[in-house]
């Protein structure tokens, strides 16, 4: 069963479309989900004295366009370079394992039909895209929370203390995340941890959708990644790493530098599934950005 949302005439890449329920990786269809209304709050109670922290626009943050332009430009430029030509001899050296990215999505589940996209990223923060466009996201210390409105606004609070008015969106955050926890598994988990620095920033879901193939995702930070349905593979596209990284059939993670696989070439896999990458990232584009009718 198809589930499409109507956008109406304007339509805003932020609301999730082209949906489907789960096929694939143990990410279940939401009719088998309980509700979370059945589920206890982890949160505890609001408390009532609650200040807001100061709040950030991340439209003074991140580009507008969310590195897609660059990420295009990237791959266009691998992909013009005719690196399959080259692959029968050194493709190997293209390989970068400094080069893989700090954030990939390692499990998701979709409950859009009710309530919005699940997921956890690699360093076992989670966050959930609510259908409505907001955004709610747990650090990986079980405490830092984050809360992006419809207005690109970012909120700073903690699991256990925050604005009473979000108090059902937390209580849905704690249900994705103990369902995924306790049935979903880990992608790209035997890399081990990454180290992060200070400061930096944990990125959120901007935009997804899902076509006959795959699950298109894609951070804030200009990551996007692909899992496609039938052989279970993945590709991380890092527009700051310039870099690509392939997990295959055999959950093999590798990552691959753009400027060597233009020097060096690639395998048939990683050709096609950057062409397929480009495809999607035009299509993410096109909608955030539609052309002018005159």
């Amino acid at each position: 069963m198809i589930l499409y949302h109507n956008f109406g005439p304007k339509i805003d890449l932020r609301i999730c479309y082209g949906l489907m329920k789960p096929l694939a990786e143990k990410n279940v269809p939401s009719e088998a989900i309980r509700k979370p209304e059945a589920v206890k709050s982890e949160t505890g109670a609001v408390r009532e004295e609650h200040k807001l922290c100061p709040k950030v626009n991340l439209s003074m943050v991140e580009p507008l366009d969310w590195h897609l332009n660059t990420l295009i430009s990237q791959i266009t430029s691998v992909i013009n370079s005719n690196p399959l030509l080259k692959a029968a001899a050194r493709h190997d050296e293209a390989e970068d394992p400094a080069s893989t990215p700090v954030f990939w999505v390692s499990k998701w589940v979709d409950y859009s039909d009710k309530y919005g996209l699940g997921y956890q990223l690699c360093d076992d923060s989670v966050g959930v895209l609510f259908n409505d466009q907001t955004r709610i996201l747990l650090g990986p210390d079980g405490q830092s929370m984050q809360y992006i409105d419809k207005n690109e606004t970012e909120e700073f609070h903690t699991i256990t203390n925050y604005p009473e008015e979000h108090n059902k969106k937390v209580v849905l955050l704690n249900y994705f995340r103990s369902y995924m926890s306790e049935h979903l598994l880990k992608a790209g988990g035997e890399m081990g941890e990454r180290e992060i620095e200070d400061g930096t920033r944990l990125p959120h879901m901007r935009h997804w959708f899902r076509t006959r193939s795959a699950i298109v995702l894609h951070l804030s930070n200009g990551i996007m990644q692909i899992n496609f349905f039938s052989d279970h593979t993945k590709v991380i596209i890092c527009p700051l790493m310039q870099a690509i990284s392939y997990i295959d059939e055999s959950k093999n993670f590798r990552t691959f530098k753009f400027s060597s696989i233009e020097k060096y070439g690639c395998t048939k896999d990683i050709q096609t599934r950057l062409k397929y990458a480009k495809t999607m990232a035009e299509r993410l584009l096109a909608r955030l950005c539609p052309p002018s009718k005159n």
